[in-house]
């Protein structure tokens, strides 16, 4: 649930930030932290679920992930890594390795909008941190 509930603030965000005389989002950059909590393709779909029968309908999604920082029980080394925690092993030694942080957090950096007159793309200056909850 938790995924849902931040994907419905990435497209609510990202509809809040469309300009009043764009027609509809076709492009949206989301950014996330790399953890357990997502993997590509539950975050697409989760995004998709919520942008239907909104102007985000059909938006290409682009993720950038955020690494997580690991480290190693065999050598110690520790190092940043995106691929899925189950999968991460030390790149000096091969060993089992321990996810130690990570940034939790979902975000959109961009969209662009068709239809608009005086901007078709929205970039973020600060982030913009969507949590999972509901005021």
């Amino acid at each position: 649930m938790h995924e849902a509930a931040m994907m419905r603030g990435a497209v609510q965000e990202a509809l809040g930030r469309m300009p009043a005389d764009g027609t509809r989002i076709t492009r949206v950059v989301l950014v996330l932290g790399a953890s357990g909590h997502f993997t590509e393709d539950v975050a697409r779909q989760h995004f998709a679920l919520n942008a239907l029968a909104t102007p985000a309908e059909c938006a290409e999604l682009e993720i950038e992930w955020l690494p997580a920082t690991y480290s190693c029980f065999a050598c110690l080394h520790t190092f940043a890594s995106v691929l899925p925690p189950e999968t991460v092993t030390c790149p000096a030694c091969g060993g089992v390795a321990l996810e130690i942080g990570h940034a939790d957090v979902c975000y959109i950096r961009e969209i662009e909008v068709e239809g608009a007159h005086v901007a078709s793309e929205y970039t973020v200056a600060a982030p913009l941190h969507i949590s999972g909850k509901h005021s």
